[in-house]
């Protein structure tokens, strides 16, 4: 009896509650420290405005702790300030999935996007919604669609001027994941064939099978398994969906046989009536994939002539980005497979890293080699086109660069972009439910500029994740 009376007590006893107030405060002032400590930008003479900028953050945070009682208050405060920085090298996330406590998603039966056009409409939709697909969207609350996106989406992610942005990221507009800093919609009102129809929302459960059903349709994308296939015409396509630059990744494991092939086969392949790059997908990773695959493509001699590098690179000169550096030296001396130059090139980055903080630099300084203007882009038989989606960043962004440079043909989607900051490091926060990502390298002199995105020759009018209807209308350009 005395053992069972002891076990009701230990059952009885109030179980932790998470004390979100407080892992908000400490993770808001950790993360200001990092940024501070190890990312390009305070020290960086051309932003001026970065520290005040990494001060505002965290004053607005701290001030959300004051009320936050939630993990959704906790989470999205983070992300706020993430997004403040309009950088995609710059980012708050959940540190472990299974350690993320589980958010409440609701939604009032229909999901908005943004069309080419910038115009909202409803893009999926349950069987009892109150307004069919194609409805615009005029207004929620008084406030004008536009108005309303950029304050309820656009100040969680950053970057809303780009119309890749809004693309991606348009549908969240009217999921709510129970963040407290913002006001979900009440009233809104849409145009249904040409006539106004107002519309109060019943907010409801947004279940994980109602993102299976209804989010593919909402964001549109899609992204082919990396590898070469021949059409029946003969056009020679080649997917390129993924760079991550983990060697013992999928991506790594498909996109090494994949460039072993191109390179044995690309007489025949520039022979096809076509060549399709499809970069569908791919949102970055190791930018030394694109420079594989384009030697491999146009040869060993035209791509050494392309000159698409910035001028330089400054590396901030911190303990966490010589930290940074040696866990990617080590992974690299323990894989086979890598080449001696990259070993030889993150040695030297890292020592270089190394010797300015002993001199008390604030960077470390590494200058391309000066090369000429790129020449005309190389004649081949085959007419080679790429193909971007929204989600294109970073190493994608580094691949079309020298893609278009060496004279593919611009097809698809407008581009995401990026900043001068890149290579990150992604620290875990304190209260171990957030990380960071925070850039180590800032490129000076790089052609195409800050935050600017790439615009296709020929726009595709429909709809991306439709591969064989897209194969049909590259045929036809």
């Amino acid at each position: 009896m005395k053992h069972l009376l002891a076990a009701a007590l230990l059952i009885a006893l109030p179980v932790h509650a998470e004390d979100w107030a407080s892992d908000l405060r400490k993770d808001a002032q950790a993360m200001h420290d990092d940024i501070a400590r190890n990312h390009p930008g305070p020290v960086d003479p051309a932003n001026p405005g970065f520290a005040a900028a990494n001060d505002r953050g965290l004053k607005l945070a701290l001030t959300r702790a004051q009320t936050t009682t939630t993990y959704g208050g906790y989470r999205f405060a983070l992300q706020a300030y993430a997004a403040s920085f309009d950088d995609g090298h710059l980012a708050f996330s959940p540190a472990d999935l299974a350690k993320e406590p589980k958010l409440d998603l609701q939604w009032p039966g229909f999901l908005t996007n943004f069309d080419r056009n910038d115009v909202q409409r409803v893009v999926s939709r349950a069987a009892d919604a109150p307004v069919p697909n194609g409805a615009r969207l005029v207004a929620c609350d008084g406030v004008d669609a536009t108005t309303l996106a950029a304050r309820n989406v656009g100040t969680q992610y950053g970057r809303w001027n780009l119309h890749a942005t809004r693309v991606v990221r348009g549908a969240r507009l009217f999921i709510d994941p129970g963040n407290p800093w913002i006001q979900r919609p009440r009233h809104c009102t849409f145009e249904v064939d040409g006539k106004p129809r107002d519309v109060d929302l019943a907010w409801r459960p947004f279940t994980d099978a109602d993102g299976k059903l209804h989010l593919p349709a909402a964001w549109h994308r899609a992204a082919e398994p990396i590898g070469l296939r021949t059409l029946d015409d003969g056009t020679v396509w080649i997917a390129l969906s993924d760079f991550d630059g983990d060697l013992d990744h999928p991506a790594a494991k498909a996109l090494t046989p994949l460039i072993a092939q191109v390179t044995a086969q690309r007489a025949t392949i520039l022979a096809a009536p076509r060549v399709v790059l499809d970069l569908r997908g791919n949102t970055g990773g190791n930018s030394e994939w694109a420079m594989r695959i384009a030697e491999a493509l146009w040869g060993k001699e035209a791509f050494e002539k392309v000159n698409v590098n910035s001028t330089s690179v400054d590396w901030r000169a911190s303990t966490g980005v010589v930290d940074r550096l040696s866990e990617i030296l080590a992974m690299e001396e323990s894989h086979p497979g890598t080449p001696a130059t990259d070993i030889e090139w993150i040695r030297t980055t890292r020592a270089g890293v190394i010797a300015a903080m002993k001199a008390h630099k604030p960077f470390y300084h590494s200058a391309n080699d000066p090369q000429p203007p790129t020449p005309a882009p190389p004649r081949t038989h085959a007419r080679i086109y790429m193909v971007t989606d929204a989600g294109c960043a970073s190493a994608c962004l580094d691949a079309a660069d020298v893609f278009l440079a060496l004279g593919a043909i611009h097809v698809g989607e407008e581009t995401s972009a990026d900043t001068l900051y890149m290579d990150v490091r992604t620290p875990v926060l304190p209260s171990g439910y957030g990380k960071l990502a925070v850039a180590m390298k800032v490129y000076r002199g790089r052609p195409r500029g800050n935050n600017v995105p790439l615009v296709p020759s020929h726009p595709y009018p429909g709809d991306l994740a439709d591969t064989p209807t897209l194969e049909r209308w590259i045929t036809t350009l």
